[in-house]
């Protein structure tokens, strides 16, 4: 019944009677009248859906940027465990021991990183690379007269992106 109806409607609407200039229908002006008012509110309903639905991306993008930033410093510091030296140990057992749980960390580490790039999340920022203010946070120069612009000389903090935009600048030591 209400498919028939708005059928009914449409072809009304879509349908253009020829009407004499002089002489002006007051029901075709008020069909005319209502489907200009139809199509505003047509356009204004997508307009409202459309923006409704970036501001949804927006905020899940936030929210998921907000939790990977506080994985980061966790990241630092796996990364720092698995590339440090264990102690020389004392004992064939202890050394044995202390290669375990190495192992167990390059392993934590890897799973982690594979997680966060699922999301994601790529690590940015090595030494060779040519400085860019806009990912980089150069903490110190050194002067390189060989150099004809700054490189990336040493990195104290990976940076990270996410889906492309950065989520955490790299720090390093620039030289050129």
């Amino acid at each position: 019944m209400k498919e028939k109806k708005r059928e009914a409607v449409e072809e009304i609407l879509q349908e253009e009677a020829p009407v004499e200039e002089a002489v002006a229908d007051p029901v075709v002006e008020e069909l005319k009248a209502a489907k200009d008012q139809l199509l505003r509110l047509a356009a204004e309903f997508d307009n409202f859906r459309k923006r409704s639905q970036k501001e949804r991306e927006d905020i899940r993008l936030r929210a998921k940027s907000d939790v990977l930033k506080a994985f980061l410093p966790v990241m630092d510091n796996f990364e720092r465990a698995c590339g440090e030296q264990p102690p020389a140990a004392q004992s064939a057992e202890t050394a044995a021991a202390v290669q375990v749980v190495q192992k167990g960390m390059e392993m934590i580490f890897g799973q982690f990183s594979g997680v966060m790039e699922s999301l994601g999340v790529q690590a940015f920022g090595a030494a060779g690379e040519t400085f860019d203010p806009t990912q980089h946070h150069a903490v110190a120069h050194v002067d390189d007269p060989e150099q004809e612009q700054s490189i990336v000389a040493e990195v104290y903090g990976k940076g990270y992106l996410l889906d492309g935009k950065l989520l955490r600048e790299a720090v390093v030591v620039t030289k050129g």
